[in-house]
């Protein structure tokens, strides 16, 4: 990972630089605009038609899902001006999995008449994924270590115009398919999570086969990934379960400790 920024490519790069638009930072989102695909978007702050000449992001799950990542995908035009691929295999660091995307270009939009205006978004790069679950686009502490060098990256020109994360959830399902109970059956220590794209009130409870709350939370607007460890090992073995409320919809989910 260590090549994305260095002093070569950072020379070969200003070779293409285009002084017209040496102001402005690019913003990048995560999107998942119907079940099975997520959409990368980059969000100029200033109109731009110059070189696209780097950029690094990378996508977090939870690797107690069954998500994948399958062949990201271009459209021939945005590839020509932002090749973006995956650098290197997915990688395990603490309960999640990573997948860390880089690409280059040297010709500028505006030799193929592509004006991009300040503001709006426009797609990158769309990804098929399979599983239940949620998926991030993240600046971490694993990202962050000068090994990994994985944080999100934007030159433009040769110039370093990276902005902000501004969506970094997407869902491959609604909040109830991304819920996920691990181990299940259990020996009274399991972690449960789920994912919420909106921001939503959510009220989380861990009930006995008696209705009586072993657990409660309460969200409020929450958006985001939520992961909490339980230990039951000091109560009795059995039947519990999961109920989680978003607005007038609940959901319910078994959990055996046995």
């Amino acid at each position: 990972m260590q090549h994305f920024r260095t002093p070569l490519f950072a020379a070969l790069a200003l070779l293409t630089a285009v002084p017209a638009f040496a102001q402005g930072r690019m913003d990048i989102g995560l999107f998942s605009p119907s079940e099975g695909r997520l959409e990368v978007k980059v969000r100029p702050s200033a109109d731009f038609d110059g070189v696209f000449s780097s950029l690094v992001f990378t996508l977090r799950w939870d690797k107690n899902t069954d998500i994948a990542l399958l062949a990201p995908k271009q459209s021939d035009v945005i590839a020509q001006h932002i090749r973006t691929s995956r650098s290197g295999d997915v990688r395990e660091n603490g309960p999640f999995e990573y997948q860390v995307f880089a690409g280059f270009g040297f010709d500028a939009l505006q030799n193929t008449g592509i004006h991009w205006e300040a503001g709006q978004e426009y797609t990158i790069m769309t990804i098929p994924v399979t599983g239940k679950g949620s998926v991030e686009l993240v600046n971490d502490e694993w990202t962050g270590e000068t090994e990994v060098n994985a944080d999100f990256y934007i030159s433009l020109g040769g110039a370093d115009h990276t902005g902000s994360i501004y969506k970094s959830l997407a869902t491959t399902t609604d909040l109830d398919g991304t819920v996920t109970i691990q181990p299940n059956p259990n020996e009274g220590r399991f972690t449960f999570s789920f994912a919420a794209a909106e921001p939503s009130d959510i009220r989380i409870e861990v009930l006995n086969t008696l209705g009586q709350s072993v657990y409660t939370d309460q969200l409020r607007g929450f958006q985001g990934s939520y992961r909490k460890d339980m230990d039951l090992t000091t109560m009795s073995d059995g039947i519990y379960y999961l109920k989680i409320t978003r607005a007038e919809q609940t959901s319910v989910h078994k959990i055996v400790y046995r």
